[in-house]
C-alpha cells in the first residue's frame, strides 16, 4: 500500500506511524482528521509490521556548512509504509530517509499513526533540493481515522524525517540540498 496522507499510507507511510494520504489538506495541529483527507484503512488486517531497513550516511549540504546524518532507508513500500512507527526515541543525529521510484504529487504527504516522536520532516525533488520542510506531532488516537496527514504541497521525491527541530537547529532550510550517495544528488 502506498504512503498515504499522513506520510504515505492511501499514502500509508510510517516514520514513527507516518502514512501517506491521498488527500490534499492536512491538520497539523491536532491529532484529528482533516476534512477531506483519505484516511488510511481502519482494518486490523491493514496495519503494517515491523519491518527492517538498511543504513545509508547522507549529507546536507546548506549556503554555509554541510551536515552529515545516519539515516534508516525506506525504499520499498512495505518500508514506506512502517518508517518509524511504533518507536519510543530516535537517536538525536539519526534520521529516515523515504525514497520513491517516481515524483509523489504535492497533495500526498506523510502521516503520524502509530508514531511516538514528534517529528520535523524535509521533502526534497529529484536533485536533492529540500522544497518543504513541516513539523509533525504523534497523533495519540488508536483509531486511524483520527490521525491526521500532512501533505508536502508541493511535488516530492523523497523525504528525510528526523526528530524536532533537527532541521532548524543544524540550519537546514528549503532550497538546501540533501545527497544520498549512489541515489540523490551526488
Amino acid at each position: 500500500m502506498k504512503h498515504a496522507i499522513r506520510h504515505s499510507r492511501p499514502v500509508l507511510i510510517g516514520t514513527c506511524a507516518f502514512i501517506m494520504l491521498t488527500s490534499a489538506s492536512c491538520d497539523s495541529t491536532n491529532d484529528s482528521a482533516s476534512p477531506g483527507a483519505a484516511p488510511p484503512p481502519a482494518s486490523p488486517a491493514a496495519e503494517p509490521t515491523a519491518v527492517s531497513f538498511d543504513t545509508v550516511n547522507i549529507t546536507f549540504v546548506t549556503s554555509t556548512d554541510s551536515v552529515q546524518m545516519q539515516a534508516e532507508l525506506a525504499e520499498r513500500p512495505d518500508q514506506r509504509a512502517f518508517g518509524l512507527m511504533d518507536r519510543d526515541a530516535l537517536p538525536a543525529e539519526a534520521g529516515m530517509v523515504f525514497l520513491y521510484d517516481d515524483i509523489q504529487s504535492g497533495d500526498t504527504g506523510f502521516w503520524m499513526y502509530r508514531t511516538r516522536i514528534p517529528l520535523d520532516i524535509a521533502y526534497f525533488d529529484g536533485a536533492g533540493t529540500i522544497v518543504a520542510i513541516q513539523q509533525m506531532m504523534p497523533c495519540r488516537s488508536l483509531d486511524p481515522n483520527q490521525c491526521g496527514g500532512y501533505a508536502a504541497g508541493v511535488p516530492y521525491y523523497g523525504a528525510v524525517e528526523a526528530n524536532r527541530g533537527y532541521f532548524a537547529r543544524n540550519g537546514i532550510s528549503t532550497g538546501d540540498r540533501v545527497i544520498i550517495p549512489g541515489r540523490i544528488g551526488g
